[in-house]
């Protein structure tokens, strides 16, 4: 019994023992354990930081090839639409081209009929002038002759006189003096006298107009007989030819005869055809009129599609891009919230961390922030470059544009609300460049203190 009891007290010393020299370590472990989990908390930081750091460029690289592939969407639709345009444009050159051969051979049918007519009438004016130049001839050679025997019978006159004026003063000398012997008796024989120089004067002159008479007719004849033989079968061919013509054009019956009846049924029915002939260039020019307003008619309509497609074209492709500008500035929101959330998550642990540690460990949290702020500068950076270049292309388009009096309305419509965009992001994009950097070279400075 009493061996028990003094096994069972010794059992106990040394449960006591070992209770009192296992605290210590017990302690001592749990303290290194804490100091472990410190450390390892620590390092899960900095990889948290390294992991947020490459999501943040994964979500870079997926926002980049996000952009790049709606660039090339953007690429395919205007390659497309430029395809379409110059499909049109070369419908429309044919029809153009179709219409002016057409207006072309009309014009040319026109110009071949203007021109038979001209050859006409200068074929007709030519016989005229030849006509009148030949009566003006005859009636000068006629004027010349009758003013010869004008002078001729003139000269004669006078030779006449000349002679018989001679003849008289020899007579007279020849004659003896009458005696003077009575007053009654003298004036008897001057009466006398007279009387027969009265008879013989109108006798010189019946003479003289037999003669004048007889030289007409003797020159007549000569001038008759000077013609050639040529020129009377010219004459007489002339004649024959008009009258064949005059018997060909009103002798209906053919019977070498034209009388009144027949000439007025023909002239009736010349008039008739001409009539005709009048109303059928009528209703061509009529045809080619309404051919061609149809055909300006028809390119109208074909233009105004072209430009409602081009504007619905614009129209959807501008809602396109609408769409993709509010679910780029959706996804931004959401990264910035995302990263606004990060951020504070990551402030509150550091915040914590700061309360849990010693004062020198908040250099990491400045070191990270003043990262970030860079990297927000740098992105803000290339935003501004680009939107810079984008405003600098637009601007250059829409001026091109402009100077081109061959761009459609729509076209310069949707290159200036390009340009007016352009120019509206490259202002946000300097403006957000201008407040990242403020906000890096402060947390610099920050850094710094």
């Amino acid at each position: 019994m009493k061996t028990l009891s003094k096994f069972r007290y010794l059992t106990g010393l040394i449960v006591l023992a070992f209770i009192l020299l296992a605290n210590p370590t017990n302690a001592t472990d749990r303290k290194s354990s804490s100091h472990n989990r410190k450390a390892s908390s620590n390092e899960d930081k900095r990889v948290q930081d390294y992991k947020r750091k490459i999501a943040d460029i994964n979500q870079r690289v997926a926002a980049a090839q996000k952009a790049l592939g709606q660039a090339a969407a953007d690429y395919k639709a205007q390659v497309a639409r430029k395809e379409k345009e110059l499909k049109g444009l070369s419908d429309q050159y044919r029809g153009k081209a179709a219409s002016t051969k057409k207006v072309v051979g009309d014009l040319r049918e026109d110009q071949a009929e203007l021109g038979e007519a001209l050859e006409k009438y200068q074929k007709a004016l030519q016989e005229k002038q030849v006509a009148d130049a030949k009566r003006a001839s005859d009636a000068k050679r006629a004027a010349a002759a009758k003013q010869e025997a004008e002078a001729k019978r003139k000269r004669e006159y006078a030779k006449k006189k000349a002679a018989e004026d001679a003849k008289k003063k020899g007579d007279a000398r020849r004659k003896p003096q009458p005696k003077r012997t009575e007053t009654k008796k003298r004036t008897t024989t001057t009466s006398d006298h007279q009387k027969r120089v009265a008879a013989a004067r109108a006798k010189q002159e019946a003479a003289k107009r037999v003669a004048e008479a007889k030289a007409r007719s003797e020159k007549a004849r000569r001038d008759h007989d000077t013609r050639s033989k040529a020129q009377r079968d010219a004459i007489k061919k002339k004649a024959e030819e008009s009258r064949r013509a005059h018997l060909k054009r009103f002798d209906s019956n053919r019977d070498g005869k034209v009388t009144k009846e027949e000439t007025r049924a023909v002239l009736a029915a010349e008039a008739k055809r001409r009539d005709a002939a009048r109303k059928e260039i009528e209703e061509a020019k009529r045809k080619r009129e309404e051919a061609k307003k149809k055909a300006a008619e028809d390119e109208k309509r074909a233009t105004d599609a072209k430009r409602a497609a081009a504007a619905k074209q614009a129209a959807e492709a501008k809602r396109k891009r609408d769409e993709a500008r509010k679910k780029a500035v959706e996804d931004a929101k959401k990264r910035t919230t995302t990263t606004r959330k990060k951020s504070s998550e990551t402030s509150k642990k550091s915040n914590e961390d700061a309360r849990r540690k010693p004062a020198p460990k908040k250099q990491t949290s400045k070191k990270v922030d003043s990262d970030r702020l860079r990297a927000s500068y740098v992105r803000a950076q290339k935003s501004d470059d680009s939107a810079k270049r984008l405003y600098a292309k637009a601007k250059r388009a829409y001026d091109d544009a402009r100077g081109n009096k061959k761009t459609y309305k729509v076209d310069l419509e949707r290159l200036e609300k390009n340009y007016e965009r352009t120019k509206k992001n490259a202002y946000t994009a300097g403006r957000v460049l201008v407040s990242a950097k403020r906000a890096y070279e402060y947390a610099r400075q920050k850094q710094r203190r």
